[in-house]
């Protein structure tokens, strides 16, 4: 590349090459193609909006220092296998238009449950007693912050074991001025839970032994302790439905997602409790009870 008369296009078109020379997993972000990382990655590094298709944007002639800047950040996706979010230290996720912003860093599991497609509903369906929600394992607290920016009405207690977590989460409280409606609780599962609650949502741990050994590389960055349950990955999910009744109100609801492999496995397991399932790309991985 000609350092002189690069454009921003022409970095994008770099980044899209060496990804795909080296392999890069797109990880849930972008598409496989790693053209939209590329934009990002690139847009990010000048402080650009994230206009992908602005001509005055990616027509602009590049100095010798952005040209550096974008180098390290490719470098760190690249080289490092660093997922994108925690490269920018930003992520987008959930149901409202346009998504919401949320900070996250390598301590906690980058959000992409589908869950959040049923958070409007779930929230239409709960029958409010005490106004009081509990976010179970909530690594960044997206999920318990999103259902407090739908329902002013509500505060959320967000639960997790790892107090780094718990940092992330604060910071995205604290980011959405939440503070008053929003707290975060240091605990291993229910042990230091006091409340009850009228709704109860969870993606919790759900990686068997087996399953974590074939992650790509992006995926180790992640933390284990976020991920891993356990041999058959149900450690987690069967503490949550066996003890999580206690801590719900009359007609209190459980919601988890506990992805496709274990769908089946629940279903059997728990036949004589009443779940509600619902389908994410034609298969059932997603759950809510009613108490």
């Amino acid at each position: 590349m000609n350092v002189k008369d690069a454009r921003v296009s022409d970095m994008i078109r770099w980044g899209v090459s060496h990804m795909r020379e080296a392999k890069v997993n797109s990880f849930y972000f972008g598409g496989p193609d790693l053209f939209l990382t590329a934009c990002h990655l690139t847009f990010f590094a000048l402080h650009l909006p994230y206009n992908y298709e602005n001509p005055i944007y990616l027509n602009s002639k590049l100095e010798s220092h952005e040209i550096s800047d974008i180098s390290r950040i490719f470098d760190k996706r690249i080289k490092e296998k660093l997922p994108t979010p925690y490269i920018t230290n930003e992520h987008w996720y959930g149901p409202l238009s346009p998504p919401t912003k949320f900070y996250i860093n390598k301590d906690v599991f980058i959000p992409r449950s589908p869950i959040y497609l049923k958070l409007k509903d779930f929230m239409k369906n709960i029958k409010w007693k005490n106004n009081l929600v509990l976010d179970m394992g909530t690594g960044s607290g997206v999920l318990g912050i999103i259902l407090a920016l739908l329902n002013p009405d509500i505060h959320v207690e967000l639960v997790d074991i790892c107090p780094k977590a718990l940092k992330v989460a604060q910071i995205n409280i604290n980011n959405h001025k939440l503070e008053k409606r929003v707290k975060c609780i240091q605990s291993n599962l229910f042990k230091n839970v006091k409340n009850k609650y009228d709704f109860i949502i969870t993606v919790p741990p759900q990686v068997s032994a087996e399953e974590y050994r074939t992650f790509v590389d992006e995926g180790l960055h992640e933390p284990a302790l976020s991920l891993r349950s356990g041999k058959d990955g149900l450690k987690h999910i069967q503490h949550i439905i066996d003890i999580a009744p206690k801590y719900l109100n009359p007609e209190g609801m459980l919601a988890a997602e506990i992805g496709p492999r274990l769908g089946h496995v629940i279903k059997a397991k728990y036949s004589h409790l009443k779940f509600e399932w619902f389908k994410f790309e034609n298969q059932e991985s997603m759950f809510l009870w009613k108490r």
